[in-house]
């Protein structure tokens, strides 16, 4: 059996699997706070799975950043989508029990974080400084793709074959992806770096004392806790009160991710061209007037258009975060980086079901979208002043 050529057809396969590792988390995802509501649980809670995934990828997250230090980041890659492909098939023989239903979402979370922090190092480390923007435009428009295709078949597979095969949608996609990447074991992606002399904590804390990284992770925290909070929660919810069904309100999330997508794309070149801070300023700024308009849709477009200006800004905001922390560390603290920065977008997506279902049962749609207006406002006043005192722009 003949190997892939190393390159683009290698590049191409690790691309495919990242759709496929995607696509099946974040539809899972979708159907699992409808799953909870199916169970009799209240609004306040239904983000549940959502927290404990968020949990996973927080722990993998430091791990992995690690781990990165000692093994090559396809070896991670391999490694993350076995552990998925068994969870998930548990998952779903056993999914009456609430206790290894959170379980299996704990470790898709582990398992989705690694896969992402080890495609986004081998992009960026094969790529050249002047196109390093742009490369982690590319990875993180695969992992859009997936994160666009993932609401649509979770709301199809919810609505015509039930709630209860949420797993199975996680499984199919990741044995495929698994497919893809065996396929590409001719790919040499980097070894190791060799450590610093320098403990990883004590590195981890040296570069989340300057203000640029700080900014950095405070952006892509907005970026993923509103993100996660309001494509999961508050507009699906809200959207079941419009009148919506499971299939429609897939089709419009997954509508909203390929925009989410472009703003990676976009946001990737836009870092070569006018700095990677002002690309994550403007992505944070402008989901502030969606979160207002958003309340006062009604129709299809009405909803949809709002919630597409919004993932937009979160596009922008996560490939500049993520190409500015990797542009401020350096060789050997690159892995403890993408750990940390990657420890940001798990952070807002633990809390950020939980407390956005919170908002919205407490406070209702119309004040809970403005309270996540106002947080994001402050969050980017907060990263503005850190990026002031850094001084120049990377």
């Amino acid at each position: 059996m003949m190997r892939p050529r190393i390159g683009i057809s290698s590049n191409l396969l690790y691309s495919l699997s990242a759709i496929c590792m995607a696509s099946g988390a974040i539809g899972a995802s979708m159907l699992a706070p409808f799953y909870m509501d199916a169970k009799g649980f209240p609004l306040a809670v239904v983000g549940m799975p959502l927290l404990v995934n968020g949990v996973g990828a927080l722990c993998s997250d430091v791990v992995s950043g690690t781990l990165a230090s000692y093994f090559r980041s396809s070896f991670l890659l391999l490694a993350s989508v076995v552990i998925a492909l068994v969870a998930a098939l548990l998952g779903y023989a056993f999914q009456d029990s609430l206790t290894v239903f959170l379980v299996a979402f704990t470790i898709l979370g582990l398992t989705e974080a690694m896969f992402s922090l080890a495609i986004r190092r081998i992009v960026f480390v094969q790529s050249t400084p002047e196109e390093q923007g742009k490369a982690q435009g590319q990875v993180a428009a695969a992992l859009g793709l997936g994160f666009a295709l993932g609401p649509t078949m979770g709301g199809f597979v919810g609505e015509w074959w039930g709630l209860d095969k949420l797993f199975l949608l996680v499984a199919v996609p990741q044995g495929v992806g698994l497919v893809f990447i065996l396929l590409a074991r001719g790919h040499r992606t980097e070894k190791p770096v060799e450590r610093s002399p320098v403990p990883l904590w004590r590195v981890g804390t040296g570069l989340m004392s300057q203000a640029g990284f700080l900014g950095a992770w405070l952006a892509i925290f907005q970026s993923f806790f509103c993100l996660v909070g309001v494509t999961r929660i508050a507009f699906p919810f809200l959207a079941v009160r419009r009148g919506l069904t499971l299939d429609i309100i897939g089709t419009m999330v997954s509508i909203s991710r390929l925009t989410d997508t472009a703003g990676r794309l976009g946001g990737g070149r836009l870092c070569d061209r006018i700095g990677t801070r002002r690309v994550i300023l403007l992505g944070v700024f402008v989901t502030v007037p969606a979160f207002v308009l958003q309340v006062f849709g009604h129709g299809y477009i009405a909803l949809l258009l709002p919630l597409c200006l919004m993932t937009a800004g979160f596009g922008l905001s996560n490939v500049g975060s993520t190409t500015l922390a990797l542009q401020i560390a350096d060789d050997s603290s690159k892995g403890v980086a993408l750990g940390l920065i990657r420890g940001g977008s798990s952070t807002g997506r633990m809390f950020g079901p939980l407390l956005t279902g919170i908002l919205v049962a407490d406070l209702g749609f119309h004040w809970g979208f403005v309270a996540l207006g106002v947080l994001s406002f402050v969050i980017g006043g907060g990263v503005a002043g850190l990026f002031r005192r850094q001084g120049e722009d990377v």
